[in-house]
């Protein structure tokens, strides 16, 4: 729709910011869910219907993850026991990544220190303005024995889960893999045969659950996304093989049996908890052998149906399947009897898409549960081919043409599956912050998309001449060797500026967009509502999250009205908004002059469906095979018989 400049909305409605009141925490972790609206992208929403965003950030602390001196033999680095938790940190070590901590656990929201020498990860995060963490899970530590679900793993879980829900901050239970298994390194008895180098897995299946047919563990091109051994292991995964192994409590024999089992035991656990804003079912699907449009359709969404169907008892009408073939296409997974409705479950595309940005697949609704979240990763100039192959810098890349791309086929796709979108993903190295972290912060206040940053807080190396150079998290410890190291480590001024942001946690009405500017700290949101809100009724009206170093004045403009301004103990303000109603309305923090100016002038959201996106992408690389750099043109090239052959998309 047309949009009128903001600060001319008429009837002029502005107000200044009302003193500061103190602040009484609500009770604000309802249940999420997706609300659906006719010609609108589908949208996370509260138990009130109002839209909410959701910013924050993964932690890699409760993941079985490979040791950086010994990938392949040593157990999970840190204690599973909860107790070893209690009011204080276990060592950390550069061996891996940092541990989760909350060491004032108990002590109330604004009682516990969040200094960054504090060890209270959730009071880091609460009082950065984050409100949502991706806890990576491994499934080799829910199931480390065959179809037995690790009581004490899931204490854990549960354990960190009540340290956010006493922050305010809701989980999403990620059920993580990283090149399928750190059961899989490459034998150094067997060298790696001519165009192919030793590539490894970092974490996800237990070793049991990998069968890899006698593959090396060996990458094509140094790309571990090529290797092997993985390839072959997800083949085995996607044709739900059986493993030579008990069945135990797993409800079949197959390897997705056995996921689903450990995805079961979650539900089971978390069933009732609304910090637990839902479960993410597989993290960055790799298609193994089969082309990236088969595996789509023929196997990852029937098993990401499936996956539902288990947890939830949405049968989708179809007739339960087989007990000899509970993975078969066009049947129901059999019933759990869990029946979790209250959770959001959500789904990636193939992990292809981080290559391209958009995702090769045929995107049509899998189920009939209606709380569904697109979850694909943006990784814009990062580990799209331009940059992770070709060479290309952010600063000069032609492909893809800019940071909303990614999200403009993203909600092609979401649309076409009638699924509301998140990014569980996205970030790169600190040093590209200004350009990357900038414009993917742009475009998810564009698009209106809540997000969380790869990663929270990690180790470098243990070498200790590393410099660090582009490390990716958001905290970072130097250095070191495999000895004690601080847990906390250090923000890094890049994230902070760019991650700490002026934003909407929730908007009655239809949110149009909005924007922060993090050098003037001026913030302007657009939305419509049509009914009116009256003054006071808190759960229906907007709030707006105010970091406490933007001082600027709250004012609304056109059908508002400002109930409150809160300083809340750390620093930070809430705004509190009520619509009036008659339709269009906006909120300004500071001076948005220049940036409402900057926001009405940007191209509108359209989404771009994928053949609009395989033909701009093709486009590029053709184009680069005329290039008169010939090492360009021939990985050029290169990229095109790749793609002919993975993604089976034709020249």
């Amino acid at each position: 729709m047309k949009r009128l400049p903001f600060l001319l909305f008429l009837p002029l409605a502005l107000a200044c910011t009302p003193a500061a009141k103190t602040f009484t925490p609500p009770d604000d972790m309802p249940f999420l869910h997706v609300v659906h609206k006719a010609g609108q992208l589908p949208f996370i929403a509260d138990a009130y219907g109002r839209q909410v965003i959701l910013r924050g950030v993964n932690s890699e602390g409760l993941e079985d993850e490979a040791w950086r001196s010994d990938p392949n033999t040593k157990p999970m680095f840190y204690p599973t026991d909860p107790a070893a938790y209690l009011g204080k940190c276990p060592a950390n070590s550069n061996e891996v990544a940092a541990p989760l901590c909350e060491v004032d656990a108990g002590k109330g929201r604004y009682t516990q220190s969040s200094a960054v020498t504090s060890q209270n990860d959730f009071a880091q995060m609460r009082q950065r303005g984050l409100n949502f963490v991706r806890l990576a899970l491994s499934w080799s530590q829910l199931e480390p024995e065959p179809g037995n679900y690790k009581t004490a793993y899931l204490e854990q879980v549960a354990q960190v889960v009540s340290w956010a829900k006493e922050q305010g901050v809701y989980v999403l239970l990620d059920m993580h893999q990283d090149q399928f298994s750190r059961s899989i390194q490459a034998d150094p008895a067997k060298p790696c045969g001519q165009g192919t180098d030793p590539s490894g897995g970092f974490d996800g299946a237990p070793a049991w659950a990998v069968l890899a047919d006698g593959k090396p563990s060996c990458a094509a091109l140094g790309q571990s996304v090529l290797n092997a051994a993985v390839s072959a292991a997800f083949d085995n995964f996607w044709k739900n093989t059986e493993a030579p192994v008990a069945q135990g409590d797993a409800p079949g024999k197959g390897l997705q049996d056995h996921w689903i089992g450990a995805m079961a035991a979650l539900a089971k656990r978390f069933k009732d908890e609304p910090a637990v804003i839902g479960y993410e079912i597989i993290n960055e699907p790799q298609p193994g052998s089969f082309a990236a449009y088969d595996v789509s359709d023929n196997y990852l969404y029937p098993f990401y149906s499936h996956v539902v169907q288990a947890l939830t008892g949405v049968r989708d009408g179809l007739p339960p399947c087989s007990p000899l073939q509970p993975t078969a296409n066009n049947c129901a997974y059999p019933d759990l009897g869990i029946r979790d409705t209250n959770h959001l479950v959500f789904f990636e595309p193939i992990a292809l898409r981080n290559l391209i940005d958009f995702s090769p697949q045929h995107s049509k609704p899998f189920s009939t549960y209606p709380n569904l979240v697109f979850a694909p990763h943006t990784y814009s100039h990062v580990f799209t081919i331009d940059s992770s192959f070709l060479g290309f810098h952010p600063d000069n890349s032609p492909y893809p043409p800019s940071y909303d791309y990614a999200y403009a086929t993203a909600a092609a796709e979401a649309i076409a599956m009638d699924t509301a979108i998140f990014v569980t993903e996205f970030g790169g190295g600190s040093g590209d912050d200004a350009v990357v972290l900038a414009g993917e912060a742009r475009a998810q206040e564009h698009w209106a998309i809540g997000s969380a940053l790869w990663t929270w807080k990690s180790n470098c190396g243990l070498d200790a001449k590393s410099t660090c150079e582009g490390a990716w998290s958001y905290f970072l410890t130097p250095p070191g060797g495999p000895g004690p190291q601080p847990q906390n480590g250090l923000p890094q001024p890049s994230r902070e500026k760019f991650m700490v942001r002026v934003y909407p946690r929730a908007v009655a009405g239809r949110l149009v967009d909005y924007a922060f500017d993090p050098d003037s700290h001026a913030f302007v949101l657009h939305a419509t509502e049509s009914q009116a809100v009256d003054v006071g009724d808190k759960a229906n009206e907007t709030l707006v999250w105010i970091a406490a170093d933007v001082t600027g004045a709250v004012a609304v403009n056109g059908a508002a009205a400002i109930d409150e301004v809160t300083t809340m103990p750390d620093g930070n303000r809430v705004a509190w908004i009520a619509p009036t109603g008659s339709s269009a309305y906006g909120v300004t923090v500071g001076d948005a002059t220049a940036l409402d100016a900057k926001l009405l002038a940007a191209p509108p959201r359209v989404p771009i469906d994928q053949a609009t996106a395989t033909a701009a992408f093709k486009a590029f690389v053709i184009d680069l095979q005329s290039s008169p750099d010939a090492n360009l043109a021939s990985k050029a090239a290169l990229v095109q018989g790749i793609v002919e052959n993975i993604l089976k998309i034709a020249w």
